[in-house]
């Protein structure tokens, strides 16, 4: 039986429905390019209630989580919010994460739904036998996206922090309809946006966060799983067990910036020394194709014939052409480079682009002031 997140009936009644990481889901509302354009020019929210939650607290708080991230904890300040990655003693990456820092000893740890039991159960291996507490708060609370140009003006009549104030990868405690919240200035869209956790909702009573969520909507369009992944594909933004996984380490999925310079003794550090000074025989990078549309699996070769793969890919109704991230031998990975990639059995044009896709001095949050 399919999971369901707290606003479940108002997506039964109003979207198409499909499964994703065993729940039940909005696919879209109307239709996945009219939500994608909404969302790039004004508005949008989503329901990501489905993405694990879990509250990581007490007195040895940041070392336990020094000794799992490699990116350096200690030195996030209170209030900030941070992109990094879970991996393995290989340095496979076992997931990709936002931490946020929420008090001295207190920390948010947002997982991929897919692999919540997983990170789990490797964060609790680890865990030192006194001083820290972890706690799933998944099934009691409700997590939304609002995502666009326009989605400060959507969410800050709904809240009491000044969300102007609010820079991005930035994190505050809020009031949010008289439910208590934290809010971080987040995304998985490339557009300016938030994420909002509200506290207290269940499925059993889902009321707080169903309001909230058909507040939001009388500003914002109700947004699906299409959308999420056709615009956080255009902004280049990998997802795990796609683009990412377990066989690969951050030099391969191009984030070894989330790699904190010098920091050691954490989970994976060893090879991660090891492979630093080597050259990665294949990088996760964009591609544009001239006819087609890429997908996962489809080959992508050079004119002597080495092979890369498409590890996620779709149509851009930005750009409108067919677009992919793909592992790609480091020597074709160079943006400009002319590749084709073989789409239903015949060989199309592509070129090896730097991400995002669009021109971010028309959409994306870097197009926004920098006062916002």
């Amino acid at each position: 039986m399919l999971k369901t997140t707290q606003l479940h009936a108002y997506h039964s009644e109003h979207a198409k429905m499909t499964e994703f990481a065993g729940y039940d889901m909005p696919l879209w509302y109307t239709t996945t390019k009219e939500e994608h354009i909404t969302v790039r020019n004004g508005s949008g929210i989503f329901d990501v209630s489905h993405m694990g939650r879990l509250e990581v607290s007490g007195e040895r708080s940041t070392e336990f989580l020094e000794g799992l991230l490699p990116t350096q904890v200690s030195q996030q300040t209170i209030g900030k919010a941070f992109y990094t990655l879970l991996l393995d003693d290989g340095a496979g990456i076992i997931d990709d994460l936002i931490v946020m820092r929420t008090g001295e000893s207190r920390y948010m740890v947002v997982v991929n739904a897919a692999n919540a039991q997983k990170d789990i159960a490797h964060m609790t291996e680890h865990m030192p036998g006194s001083g820290v507490e972890m706690n799933d708060i998944t099934a009691s609370s409700v997590m939304i996206a609002v995502q666009g140009p326009d989605s400060a003006n959507s969410l800050q009549p709904l809240v009491d922090v000044d969300l102007k104030g609010l820079k991005r990868f930035r994190c505050s405690e809020a009031d949010a309809m008289g439910n208590h919240a934290l809010i971080s200035r987040t995304g998985y869209t490339g557009e300016d946006g938030f994420e909002i956790v509200i506290l207290g909702p269940t499925n059993d009573d889902p009321a707080r966060g169903l309001e909230v969520w058909e507040k939001l909507s009388e500003t914002s369009r109700p947004c699906g799983l299409g959308a999420r992944d056709s615009l956080r594909l255009e902004a280049g933004f990998p997802l795990h067990g796609s683009d990412i996984d377990q066989d690969t380490n951050p030099f391969q999925a191009d984030l070894s910036w989330v790699i904190s310079s010098g920091k050691t003794g954490y989970v994976g550090s060893g090879r991660i020394a090891e492979l630093k000074p080597l050259i990665p025989g294949s990088v996760r990078k964009g591609l544009v194709v001239d006819r087609g549309i890429p997908r996962h699996g489809f080959e992508v070769k050079d004119d002597s014939g080495r092979a890369g793969v498409v590890t996620s890919g779709t149509y851009s109704p930005i750009i409108e052409k067919g677009i992919a991230l793909c592992r790609i031998d480091v020597r074709d990975s160079n943006a400009g480079t002319k590749v084709t990639v073989d789409i239903r059995d015949e060989a199309q044009k592509a070129l090896v682009v730097k991400t995002p896709f669009y021109d971010e001095k028309l959409y994306g949050w870097r197009r926004l002031s920098k006062g916002n």
